[in-house]
């Protein structure tokens, strides 16, 4: 699972890696959208990165079914749900990717849930396999209360050994499985394989203790990916 992340650089920063043409117009530079946050929560617009190139998206997906039967506002999509009637249109010509720094997950400590940053050894930027629900194409008015198309990060079985409390994790690919995931040209079934057998494992990755301040949506600092001792008393 994953419901929080970190994304503090410039846009190029993550933009520049996927280029295989310096003249491609789609990843030229997009700092509007990419405003830092090392706090990224569900229910904001955070740029996604498409075949188009970057823009900004919410990231949530609360289409008017799931409204109807009063389910909240979904941000993950599991990898073994992919042929679903909910996912398997997005797999197919949804697919977008997530930049990212690293990402966060709680543990619990002495009666309260402590918060760990998790992020690649190679260091920044990692990729995450995302699912894009909008609709460009479709008429420009507001969609019905309650309902929300934007992104959602596809999650994979966690491995052992992996900071993990929940049976997920969220997909983080190669930079070679990020320009294959993102090409059009990629078939349905060639994505779900790639998918299967992405190459990071959680060997890949480190994780740290970081500042509880963080626990609180709308907190944001570049502090928050720093490590703590274990003896930092918890934020008030």
């Amino acid at each position: 699972m994953c419901g929080r992340y970190s994304r503090g650089q410039k846009d190029l920063f993550y933009v520049e890696p996927l280029m295989t043409d310096a003249n491609d117009p789609r990843f030229k530079g997009h700092p509007e959208i990419f405003a830092p946050s090392w706090n990224v929560s569900p229910g904001t617009r955070q740029p996604v990165i498409g075949p188009d190139g970057p823009r900004l998206e919410m990231w949530g997906f609360r289409p008017a079914w799931a409204v109807a039967r009063k389910m909240p506002m979904m941000i993950n999509a599991r990898l073994d749900k992919a042929a679903s009637s909910t996912w398997k249109a997005m797999f197919k010509s949804g697919r977008i990717l997530v930049p990212a720094d690293g990402w966060y997950e709680w543990l619990p400590m002495a009666g309260r849930k402590q918060p760990y940053f998790i992020q690649a050894n190679s260091g920044p930027p990692i990729y995450f396999a995302g699912l894009s629900s909008a609709r460009p194409d479709a008429p420009a008015h507001d969609p019905a209360p309650g309902v929300v198309f934007g992104f959602v990060l596809v999650t994979a079985p966690a491995e052992s050994g992996m900071l993990d409390v929940h049976d997920r994790r969220p997909l983080v690919l190669t930079l070679e499985e990020a320009r294959v995931w993102l090409d059009p040209a990629t078939t349905l079934e060639e994505a779900l394989h790639l998918a299967n057998n992405a190459g990071k494992t959680s060997d890949d990755f480190h994780w740290h203790m970081v500042t509880p301040e963080m626990n609180r949506t709308g907190n944001n600092s570049p502090v928050f990916n720093d490590p703590i001792d274990a003896d930092t008393p918890p934020a008030k």
